[in-house]
């Protein structure tokens, strides 16, 4: 805008408001285009966080729905030491799940079915 001040003439007003109205149009025009880019990469950020959210959620239902019978099967056997095994067994579990529901979210971990690793999971940090 100053370089539309330095080259045309103070004396013709109706250039110097057209001059005005145009960058306006072009400052609000830009400013659009900015706002719906930020939106759709919103949006996409939305959609893996909750493709992420999701795997996690699948996994925390297998492991809890494998890891079930055993600890019944412990506490049917009344034996204690297989019993204090079992429920510290389980708090690591929990806080493995945790842990992976976190870094799932905030994109740390990366799922994929086309990445491998050698024992055949699925997850890769």
């Amino acid at each position: 805008m100053a370089i539309h001040w330095i080259t045309i003439p103070h004396d013709d007003l109706s250039l110097a408001t057209h001059l005005l109205f145009g960058d306006l149009i072009a400052a609000l025009t830009t400013t659009i285009v900015c706002l719906a880019i930020q939106l759709r990469q919103e949006e996409v950020h939305f959609a893996s966080a909750m493709s992420r959210t999701a795997i996690v959620a699948e996994l925390n239902h297998h492991v809890r729905n494998a890891v079930f019978p055993l600890c019944l099967a412990v506490q049917k056997l009344g034996d204690k030491d297989a019993s204090k095994v079992a429920n510290d067994a389980v708090e690591r579990i929990n806080i493995a799940l945790k842990e992976a529901t976190a870094d799932a979210i905030s994109g740390r971990a990366t799922y994929g079915d086309d990445q491998h690793v050698k024992d055949g999971s699925s997850l890769v940090h």
